[in-house]
């Protein structure tokens, strides 16, 4: 099994949210890495810095992001989570002819190219709470975990 968590998933790694408790179930049970990619971690560290620096932000809000932020670091550094590398160009067109075809309006390019990156990079399941994302990557023929939202 090749797993990829999108951004909320991820997210949810990170910080005490909803869907916390049944993330680290799931990983727990997978082996090796989790794969994310380097965009991500870009993407949740910039939140994460913004909030800790964010003069109008709660002191308690600030101290999350801190330790969601410290949270993130140590399991880069552990290797609980892995950056794989990514051929964005592919990902990036595979991305726009989901679009193109998508006979709805498509979601957010973030909730279209994390499901492309996992295709990408070869993942067999995609972990993700969003239905968005989700719908994609199961047209796209990935396994998706939680099976069931």
């Amino acid at each position: 099994m090749k797993a990829f968590l999108d951004t909320g998933f991820l997210l949810a790694l990170l910080m005490e949210l909803k869907g916390s408790r049944t993330a680290w179930q799931l990983t727990r049970q997978l082996s090796g890495p989790l794969q994310v990619a380097q965009l991500q971690c870009f993407h949740i560290e910039n939140r994460l810095l913004r909030e800790t620096r964010d003069p109008n932000a709660t002191e308690n809000g600030r101290a999350t992001a801190a330790a969601a932020l410290q949270n993130l670091r140590t399991y880069l550094d552990e290797l609980i989570f892995q950056a794989v590398d990514v051929e964005y160009d592919l990902a990036i067109d595979l991305a726009n002819q989901w679009q193109r075809h998508s006979a709805s309006q498509p979601p957010a390019a973030l909730l279209i190219l994390c499901p492309a990156i996992a295709a990408t990079v070869s993942a067999t399941h995609f972990l993700s709470f969003d239905p968005r994302p989700r719908g994609i990557a199961k047209a796209a023929r990935l396994k998706l975990l939680p099976e069931n939202l």
